[in-house]
C-alpha cells in the first residue's frame, strides 16, 4: 500500500493559538484517516512560545507579559487573524523552552509520522536523531550545511562557534509523533530575542553561558522557504520509502483526496483553540478548562 503523505504550506499569517490549535488538530486526526505522515511549513506572527511545563515568569521578562496581560483583559473574543503590533504569548504542547516568532524573522516546520506504522520512532533519542537529519538534509540542497547539537538543536558552525538555527521539540498524540522546529532567517530577530527574553533557567552545555546574541544566528539571506519546504518533505518520502519522489499534486494538503481529513482537522482545531490555546488558565498555568 502506498503511504498517504502530506504537504501543507500555510500561507496565511494567522494568529498563534489558531496555529497551534491546527497543528495539534492533525495529530488527533492522523491516524483516524489512515495516514502515513505530513509536512506543515508556517508561521507566527509576533509570539513568544513557551514550552509545555514552563514558567512564564522565569524566560519572559515582567514588562511583556504585563503588557499582553493588558491587552487580554480588553479582549473577550480572540480572531483568528493576527493583530499587528502585538507581541502574543503562548503555551504550545510540546516541551523545550520558550521562543520568540515572528512573521518576517523565522519559520516554522512539523513533522508527523504515524508510530504504528514507523515504531522506530517511539523511542525519543533515535527519534529526534532521524527526523532533525531530515531538516538537516533539506537544508543541505540549498548548499547550508548544518548538525545536530544538544539533545535536539541545529546548528551552524560559524568562526571557529557553534551558532544555534533552529530549536526542535516533541509530543505525541494518539500514536502520532509531532517534530516542530524553527529556523532563524533574519538578524533582526535576535535582537527581538534580547529585548523580550532574560537569560533562559536552563540551557544546552555546548551554549556556555554565551548570550543570546553571540548564542544565535541565521541562516544566509539566500535561503528559499519554498524550496526549503518541498525538499523537507521529499527528505520525509525518501525516508519512509527508500527511494526519491517527484512532486505530485496529490500531495498537496488542499488536494481532494485528503479534503475529509483536513474538514475534520479544522473542525476540532476549533476546538482546541477556544478551550485550550486561548485559554489563560492553560497559558498561564497549564490548566485546560473542562
Amino acid at each position: 500500500m502506498n503511504p498517504r503523505i502530506f504537504f501543507f504550506h500555510s500561507q496565511n499569517i494567522r494568529s498563534p493559538y489558531y496555529n497551534l490549535a491546527v497543528e495539534e488538530a492533525i495529530s488527533l486526526q492522523l491516524n483516524q484517516f489512515g495516514i502515513t505522515a505530513g509536512i506543515r511549513v508556517w508561521r507566527n506572527p509576533s509570539t513568544l512560545v513557551l514550552g509545555l511545563s514552563e514558567n512564564p515568569n522565569q524566560t519572559i521578562k515582567e514588562d511583556v507579559i504585563q503588557r499582553f496581560l493588558d491587552w487580554r483583559s480588553k479582549i473577550s473574543n480572540l480572531p483568528k487573524h493576527m493583530i499587528p503590533n502585538l507581541t502574543y504569548i503562548a503555551r504550545r504542547a510540546s516541551g523545550g523552552g520558550t521562543v520568540f516568532q515572528n512573521q518576517k524573522g523565522n519559520i516554522n516546520y512539523s513533522i508527523y509520522v504515524n508510530l504504528n506504522q514507523r515504531p522506530e520512532l517511539y523511542a525519543v533519542k533515535e527519534s529526534y536523531q532521524i527526523l532533525l537529519s531530515l531538516v538537516t538534509t533539506a537544508l543541505a540542497k540549498q548548499n547550508i550545511f548544518a548538525s545536530m547539537e544538544g539533545k535536539s538543536d541545529i546548528v551552524l558552525q560559524t568562526e571557529s562557534k557553534l551558532k544555534k538555527i533552529s530549536g526542535n521539540a516533541q509530543f505525541r498524540k494518539k500514536n502520532c509523533i509531532v517534530q516542530h522546529g524553527t529556523l532563524i532567517l533574519k538578524e533582526e530577530l535576535i535582537e527581538d530575542v534580547m529585548d523580550l527574553m532574560p537569560h533562559p533557567p536552563e540551557e544546552p552545555e555546548y551554549r556556555k553561558r554565551r548570550s543570546h546574541k553571540d548564542f544565535l544566528t541565521a541562516l544566509p539571506e539566500r535561503f528559499d522557504e519554498e524550496a526549503f519546504g518541498k525538499e523537507l518533505f521529499f527528505a520525509l518520502h525518501t525516508y519512509l520509502e527508500g527511494a526519491e519522489s517527484k512532486w505530485k499534486d496529490e500531495f498537496s494538503f488542499f488536494h481532494p483526496g485528503f479534503s475529509s481529513f483536513r474538514k475534520q482537522v479544522l473542525r476540532e482545531s476549533e476546538i482546541i483553540r477556544k478551550k485550550k490555546y486561548e485559554s489563560l488558565t492553560y497559558l498561564l498555568n497549564r490548566e485546560i478548562s473542562t
